[in-house]
């Protein structure tokens, strides 16, 4: 097969990406690590250093420590280049919050505002999502766009809610957000923005199934790093597997589904409390929240062993009802998945997820994070 050649251009661009992507990568980097590591010569090298610095791409950040001789100059990113703002819309609120270039949260804010499919609501978020953006102390040309979270599955482009029984929003566009504040916007799938954002949170999973337990059920599923979201959009809608056939009703329209089972809505109906009480007694050992929790879990290491003999791979729990387990729980759910998986001589990995209830905003705004670094 011929090799093909760059052109001085396109080698150009190369090198200027290897150069920013090393330093992101590393958290920061001297010009004799840059040389060596990329087999770079040194005009070459400080050619596009001088570019990076000049767009405030990267920033001198003092020096290295010395193994003998003078001190070289630390390079790292500046992480406020560029920043992206992440919104979650659910049911009685949206939170919002701003994420630099290591998805690292800059503010946060959560607004009271109950969901309407209605212009008075979008107007009234718009202008909540735009006060946000204004109290920020940098300059407005630094966003990169709104990602929203939404409870429904949305189109390939992200443009539009193909299925939002939750929220009754089905054909909700983002246009509808993104034309009022005058910048790129973008809807996911609040399961997979939360997958995004475990993700970079864990670092290096390749394959992994994503459980996230909040008050509905939401999954994802990761292949090779990233969301397969399948040929129709709905990989990873593990919430609605039947576990239990003619069991309990769920917002589908079926019985028996994993989101009435499964899903902290159907805990703190079983359990007939809030789940912070519940919690709390069940720390004490009170009987009735011990067979309430015990139930749970039983479900849910069903499910999770469901899952499993389709994709065999890594589980993460994340959501509201990861933020109350502790490790006797992981060890248990995982003792009661072993146990509904006779094929498996391989103990499974749960792995418990973040405990930042802002993680499916953060998600949101991830993919425009993503989308810059590359394109450097």
């Amino acid at each position: 097969m011929e090799k093909q050649t760059l052109t001085s251009h396109e080698l150009k661009r190369q090198n200027r990406s290897n150069v920013y992507q090393y330093i992101y990568q590393s958290h920061g980097a001297s010009r004799p690590e840059l040389a060596a590591a990329l087999q770079m010569s040194l005009p070459t090298l400080s050619q596009n250093l001088s570019e990076l610095e000049q767009e405030q791409l990267i920033e001198k950040a003092g020096f290295k420590d010395s193994t003998g001789g003078r001190k070289a100059q630390l390079l790292t990113c500046n992480a406020l280049a560029r920043i992206a703002v992440g919104a979650e819309i659910l049911k009685e609120f949206v939170r919002v919050c701003a994420i630099d270039l290591y998805g690292t949260v800059i503010d946060q804010t959560q607004i009271s505002l109950p969901f309407s499919n209605a212009s008075s609501y979008f107007q009234a978020m718009v202008s909540a999502v735009q006060s946000f953006i204004d109290s920020l102390p940098l300059e407005a040309s630094r966003i990169l766009g709104l990602g929203i979270a939404i409870q429904g599955l949305v189109s390939a482009d992200g443009q539009k809610v193909i299925y939002g029984k939750i929220l009754d929003c089905t054909g909700l566009a983002a246009s509808q957000f993104g034309r009022h504040l005058g910048v790129p916007c973008l809807l996911i799938h609040d399961s997979e923005a939360s997958a995004c954002a475990e993700l970079m949170h864990q670092g290096h999973i390749s394959h992994a199934v994503y459980l996230s337990l909040n008050r509905n059920l939401g999954g994802a599923i990761v292949l090779n790093g990233a969301i397969y979201r399948g040929t129709a959009l709905m990989s990873g809608t593990m919430e609605h597997i039947c576990l239990i056939p003619g069991g309990r009703p769920c917002y589908c329209g079926k019985n028996g589904c994993l989101e009435a089972y499964c899903s902290a809505d159907s805990l703190k109906k079983m359990a007939g409390m809030e789940l912070d009480l519940f919690f709390k007694r069940l720390r004490c050992r009170k009987e009735e929240e011990v067979s309430v929790w015990n139930s749970y879990l039983e479900h849910l290491a069903m499910a999770i062993a469901n899952i499993r003999h389709v994709i065999d791979c890594d589980v993460i729990i994340g959501g509201l009802i990861n933020t109350w387990m502790t490790d006797e729980d992981f060890s248990l759910l995982a003792s009661l998945v072993q146990r509904f998986c006779p094929l498996s001589q391989q103990a499974i990995r749960l792995i418990p997820g973040c405990h930042d209830l802002n993680l499916a905003s953060i998600g949101a705004g991830l993919p425009f994070i993503t989308g810059f670094l590359n394109q450097i």
